[in-house]
């Protein structure tokens, strides 16, 4: 009798999904990610849906919603930067996931994110970027919460680099006032 034998990684990787089913938040939605995701737990926004995500002219066929628990239970990591108003910068320590496990974890893994400000500000990260230099999506800033008004609820955080063009990139991409990030 001629047995097939799988290797255990691939019976691992395919019998044993991230999540079953994401979980629904149980508290507020910090972070929503939508567009390109395969994970939701949020229903689909229309044109006429109001709120943040209105006023931002958001839509979606469904999303992942992460509140501060969900956040806050993922592997948390510290990168402290000098952060501020010009002339007026301080060393702060931002902590949360990594960007790369928030994506994984919404299916979008190896997809290019768009994380939008409360205003409206929007950026670009692509996966190479996101896996070689693993922002976090900051919920904390010296040990606190980030709440609005802030730079919270949360922020996408690079770590510093000595690369001054890198640098100007990630500048423009260190999103604060976050609330969604679009995946494409």
């Amino acid at each position: 009798m001629m047995r097939l034998a799988l290797p255990l990684s691939l019976l691992l990787t395919t019998a044993l999904p991230v999540w079953a089913e994401m979980p629904a938040p149980q508290g507020h939605v910090l972070l929503t990610l939508g567009g390109a995701v395969s994970e939701t737990n949020l229903p689909a926004r229309g044109e006429n849906d109001g709120g943040l995500l209105g006023y931002l002219e958001v839509q979606h066929d469904g999303a992942a919603g992460f509140d501060a628990t969900t956040l806050d239970n993922l592997t948390q990591v510290e990168i402290t930067i000098a952060y501020g108003p010009e002339g007026n910068q301080r060393n702060i320590t931002f902590s949360g996931p990594r960007l790369s496990e928030v994506m994984t974890l919404a299916g979008a893994e190896g997809k290019t994110a768009l994380p939008m400000a409360m205003d409206g500000y929007q950026a670009e990260i692509p996966w190479d970027s996101i896996a070689a230099h693993q922002p976090i999506v900051a919920t904390h800033a010296d040990g606190n919460p980030m709440g609005i008004g802030g730079y919270g609820p949360t922020m996408i955080v690079f770590p510093p680099t000595d690369d001054a063009d890198l640098a100007q990139e990630q500048a423009g991409q260190q999103v604060w006032a976050l609330a969604y990030i679009g995946i494409e």
